[in-house]
């Protein structure tokens, strides 16, 4: 699964366990949270869980003291820039494989540690699915109920900041580069909205300047701002991202800019370099497929027009080796 620029920005966050800590805590019911020691919150390795898992951009397992005891609560923490109509399911599999490694590490485990699911959600409609599994499953109200005993029942802990206002992100209990994080989430998808709203967030830009590797930080976030916003003149959206920011954020700024400025560019030249070379490869199959077997169906050029360099190169193959036309393109 490729990561998308939300995924990228909230694991190079909040897979640090101070940014993590503050997310959690404001997500949790207080009174669970005033029961888990967010001091002794630690980060496990992708490997820790699977293959499988570990291949997923978006997600994160931390471990934690619950009632500062030696019991250990496992947090799943789930990135979710759009809505995931079976979420629910998805997170069991993912506990389910967190209790498989579990017991291959402790074979004579006669009980499970807990894990607590819990959902990051920003999009421009909301949250809009199911939180509770048992509101995957297809069975009428009545039945259900008698066999709510019986079958898995839990509910993820959503966090949907889709419409959550500025004031009461700025006023979470985070690290400001939690807080300015959430806030990109929010709002990086309308530019306009985005730069109209940045001048009132200087004073936690600085506040994340001056923390250990801020300027690092800082520039994780330009970024991700450039990306998700995509311009098509990058140096229009960092002027005016320097109106409302201040010019003291030029440096950082204009380094990202220059730098996706110039990878656009590399990018078009080697679009242009590939489009050239298929465009060859094309004409010479036509030419030798003429040579062998005269002129073409009008079928054949148009499927030769719509075909990719992989097809191409295929039957370039065996033009000179087939003894028909039709035996050129047959793919079998």
């Amino acid at each position: 699964m490729t990561p998308t620029p939300h995924d990228a920005l909230f694991k190079s966050t909040f897979s640090q366990p101070a940014h993590a800590a503050g997310a959690l805590q404001q997500a949790l019911p207080a009174a669970l949270a005033a029961r888990i020691d967010f001091a002794s919150l630690t980060l496990q390795p992708s490997s820790f869980i699977d293959e499988a898992l570990a291949a997923s951009h978006s997600d994160l397992l931390f471990t934690a003291r619950l009632d500062g005891a030696s019991r250990v609560l496992y947090v799943l923490f789930e990135h979710q820039s759009t809505t995931h109509p079976l979420m629910a399911f998805r997170l069991l599999a993912y506990m389910v494989r967190i209790w498989q490694g579990y017991l291959e590490r402790h074979p004579n485990a006669t009980h499970l540690p807990a894990i607590l699911p819990v959902v990051l959600h920003h999009d421009e409609t909301g949250w809009s699915a199911a939180v509770s599994f048992q509101d995957l499953l297809d069975a009428p109200s009545g039945a259900l109920a008698l066999m709510a005993e019986h079958v898995p029942q839990f509910r993820f802990v959503l966090d949907d900041i889709s419409k959550e206002e500025d004031d009461a992100l700025r006023a979470r209990s985070m690290t400001a580069l939690g807080r300015l994080v959430l806030w990109c989430f929010r709002h990086a998808r309308d530019p306009d909205e985005l730069v109209a709203r940045l001048s009132a967030w200087r004073e936690v830009l600085r506040e994340v300047r001056r923390a250990p590797d801020g300027v690092t930080a800082l520039k994780r976030v330009w970024h991700y701002i450039f990306i998700v916003v995509n311009p098509p003149r990058p140096e229009e959206l960092l002027r005016r991202l320097l109106v409302a920011a201040g010019p003291e954020f030029k440096e950082e700024m204009v380094t990202i800019a220059d730098y996706l400025h110039e990878q656009g560019r590399l990018a078009g030249e080697r679009e242009g370099r590939l489009a050239g070379h298929l465009e060859g490869q094309r004409s010479a199959l036509l030419k030798l497929l003429g040579l062998r077997f005269g002129e073409l169906p009008e079928p054949i050029e148009a499927r030769i027009g719509a075909a990719d360099a992989v097809q191409i190169d295929g039957w370039l193959k065996r033009v000179l080796t087939t003894p028909t036309l039709d035996d050129v393109f047959n793919e079998r």
